[in-house]
């Protein structure tokens, strides 16, 4: 083969020269993955793969990790979700290409071989480890790691593993996974890459193309066919005849988007008839094309906003509440129960902070209930509290762990000797408040005095189409439901969250009002 270079310390040439198979037992067949050569091959610190799943990433990123312990002497961490997908990969996958493969297992320590943990290379270490439990990056040091199913780890503490790495000349970092949203995880990180795509030129009409869903299958013939000449491309083809196109050459990040419809053993009937049986759009856009998908399931209906518009003129002089994000600008929110008439965003200018702006937004409109988010501005926010007492709360996103409650007052706990900054807390479920907030504007609970086109109005839809819905797992494997942005940029979003939080304290006390 003469694309593998015959260096000694090169992986293909050690897995050919060894006929080192896979897991299954299988030789690890190049030309059937062709588009797996450069990847074997590159270097660069810094890798993204964008994928579908069962293209081969995780084989590969084992043997890289091997190699790179025993020829290379680098300490390596290997990460997945949980510690349960870690047990069940190093068995079924790391250990089974240990025991089958002689040149392997002789480099591997003895007592290491069957250790869920960790296994000693020559005299380097390759650990492998979970991201739902934050001790894990500890104690350990790296010269790289490797994140397997990126999307699906904890992010905290993907982060967290970096720090291990600051002793190293290497620092190098390889990331992998099927996506899920648009510009999170892997998808975030393809996004700052190079972004390289499988690019072939059409055997019928050389046209240079990659593949993509829509423009390249043909549903009646139920085979791949040429963008411009509509003629059938083979999946073999474009494998055999592709190579890698950066569509932004010179970032330092190196990117790879891998899609099954360039994997020989995947026909497009095959696709189709998965594309037909699968649960839903974004399982198959996921897993098989390896593109982010939201469904409209997992969004915020632009449609719960326009039509809580109400015409009814509303009385701005009294019993209104208010809610506010706090960050390099404070977004606020202002109404009552016949409907929102205020909202913006505040700055510190040079004759008036934000929170003296605040501080006279109350009084102008006689701010019966405040929440201001506690972070980052935590004590900025109870300052306010103390101008404007027991009536600004500062607000903290704390799971109730009996699950009972969604807010908690802490004013409203009988509780002696507490001090204010303890009683103007208010702890919510944030994932709860977000779903109470979003069934609110559903039942048109929460109306808006304003008009469609008004910008501040605008802001807000814009922040709120910015969330979506994922299921996570947590340490112990148990699937969670919970909301998350895009971009991050969700403060008027959020700003509505803190104003229904207010007028449901309101409410207790003036419910008549």
């Amino acid at each position: 083969m003469t694309e593998i270079k015959q260096q000694k310390n090169s992986i293909l040439y050690w897995i050919k020269k060894n006929n080192i198979k896979s897991e299954s037992g299988d030789p690890i067949e190049f030309l059937d993955h062709r588009f797996m050569l450069k990847i074997y091959r590159d270097t660069t610190p810094i890798q993204v793969i964008r994928k579908g799943s069962q293209i081969g990433a995780s084989t590969m990123e084992i043997l890289r990790a091997i190699h790179g312990a025993r020829f290379w002497g680098i300490n390596q961490i290997y990460t997945l979700p949980t510690a349960d997908d870690v047990a069940e990969f190093v068995k079924s996958k790391v250990n089974r290409i240990i025991k089958i493969n002689s040149c392997v297992m002789e480099g591997v320590s003895g007592r290491d071989v069957d250790s869920v943990e960790q296994k000693q290379i020559g005299k380097s270490f390759l650990f492998f480890k979970g991201t739902y439990t934050e001790k894990e990056a500890i104690m350990l040091t790296s010269d790289r790691n490797i994140h397997d199913e990126l999307d699906k780890s904890k992010a905290e503490v993907i982060r967290d593993y970096t720090s291990r790495m600051g002793f190293s000349k290497i620092r190098s970092q390889h990331y992998f996974s099927t996506p899920t949203v648009p510009d999170v995880g892997i998808d975030r990180l393809f996004g700052l890459s190079d972004q390289k795509h499988w690019r072939f030129n059409c055997s019928h009409c050389n046209h240079e193309q990659h593949m993509e869903w829509e423009k390249n299958i043909d549903r009646e013939r139920r085979i791949y066919v040429c963008q411009k000449c509509g003629k059938e491309i083979t999946p073999r083809w474009a494998c055999e005849n592709g190579r890698w196109v950066a569509r932004y050459p010179g970032e330092s990040i190196s990117g790879y988007w891998i899609n099954q419809m360039i994997c020989p053993w995947r026909s497009a009937a095959n696709l189709l008839e998965e594309e037909t049986n699968a649960q839903d759009q974004k399982y198959f856009y996921n897993f098989v094309l390896g593109l982010p998908y939201i469904s409209s399931d997992q969004k915020i209906p632009q449609s719960l906003f326009i039509r809580n518009i109400t015409s009814e003129e509303v009385e701005t002089s009294g019993w209104n509440v208010m809610g506010a994000d706090t960050g390099d600008e404070n977004h606020v929110i202002i109404g009552n129960a016949k409907g929102i008439f205020w909202i913006g965003k505040i700055k510190d200018r040079p004759n008036k902070t934000r929170w003296e702006y605040m501080a006279e937004l109350i009084q102008f409109y006689d701010v019966r209930v405040c929440v201001i988010d506690a972070m980052p501005w935590t004590e900025e926010a109870l300052r306010l509290a103390r101008k404007f007492p027991f009536r600004v709360y500062v607000n903290f996103y704390k799971e109730d762990p009996k699950m009972l409650e969604v807010i908690r007052w802490n004013d409203e706990k009988e509780e002696d000797n507490k001090v204010f900054e303890e009683e103007v807390k208010v702890l919510t479920s944030r994932n709860r408040i977000i779903d109470d907030t979003i069934s609110s504007l559903r039942r048109g609970e929460i109306k808006f005095a304003m008009q469609p086109n008004d910008t501040t109005f605008r802001m807000l839809i814009d922040h709120a189409q910015t969330m979506y819905a994922r299921t996570v797992t947590n340490q112990h494997g148990q699937e969670k439901r919970e909301w998350e942005s895009t971009t991050g940029v969700d403060h008027a979003w959020h700003a509505l969250i803190y104003w229904n939080i207010a007028f449901k304290k309101r409410l207790k006390y003036e419910p008549n009002q």
